[in-house]
């Protein structure tokens, strides 16, 4: 059930933002908590990360570096997540598909690591499966921390209905070194969940557009759909609990 609402505000206004993906900020050496947003933009220098304070008011905007931005079309920001630790705090982005400046649009899409004391970025190479149908394509939705060295991705396809071949969480584990600067290390990945049983247990529908997944208090693995208001789309949300995530993610 959804009890509350925030509305996100800057300069005293509303503001609209394709927020892709959201983490909640834990107090940070005595600033108050909020939020990250990860927000896609319609041009690759519009994406940005961007902290709203717990009452939805925008604090600060990060863009993507400049040669990240230029390789962009309209896929970008997929997903964000962080950690606070002793090494400070760190932001985890997803790009949804391959920069143009990489791979062309398949290959590999990146992960990014933003270090928010030093505003630097780190960035890591996410070997996508082949497409299973023409005029398909497959890309990252979604990322969530783990543990210190351990991320969880959605990698998906662009189908739905009968056709859909490819709903799953992949995890990939960080180097214990940062790659040299200008190079772009790609990860191994290993599946830790198919999801489209899951999907497709109540008979309806397969979605396409599996694009939440978080680690609830609770210890459980939850996982969410974009509905896509209704545009081209059936306008359903399919909300999943996955199962624990000390078996999910042994």
């Amino acid at each position: 059930m959804i009890d509350r609402e925030i509305v996100v505000t800057e300069d005293g206004a509303p503001v609209g933002l394709d927020a892709e993906g959201i983490w909640v900020r834990p107090a940070v050496r005595g600033q108050a908590g909020g939020f990250w947003l990860g927000v896609e933009g319609a041009t690759g220098a519009e994406n940005a990360l961007v902290r709203v304070s717990a009452s939805g008011r925008v604090q600060e905007r990060v863009s993507l570096p400049d040669d990240v931005a230029a390789g962009l079309g309209k896929w970008g920001i997929e997903g964000v997540a962080g950690t606070v630790d002793r090494d400070g705090e760190h932001l985890f982005v997803a790009l949804q598909r391959g920069l143009t400046s990489d791979d062309g649009l398949g290959g590999y899409a990146r992960i990014g690591r933003y270090d928010v004391e030093s505003e630097e970025w780190t960035w890591f190479g996410y070997e996508l499966s082949e497409p299973t149908a023409d005029g398909d394509w497959v890309g990252l939705s979604e990322v969530t921390v783990v543990d210190r060295d351990t991320l969880a991705v959605i990698e998906r396809d662009k189908l739905n209905g009968p056709a859909a071949s490819l709903k799953a969480v992949y995890t990939v584990d960080l180097p214990k070194r940062d790659p040299q600067p200008g190079t772009v290390p790609v990860l191994r990945k290993k599946l830790a969940v198919d999801v489209l049983p899951a999907l497709r247990a109540t008979n309806g529908w397969t979605q396409e557009k599996l694009e939440g997944l978080t680690i609830g208090g609770d210890g459980r693995v939850y996982a969410i759909t974009d509905n896509d208001g209704v545009q081209d789309a059936t306008g359903e949300t399919v909300f999943l609990d996955l199962g624990s995530a000390r078996k999910i993610f042994r």
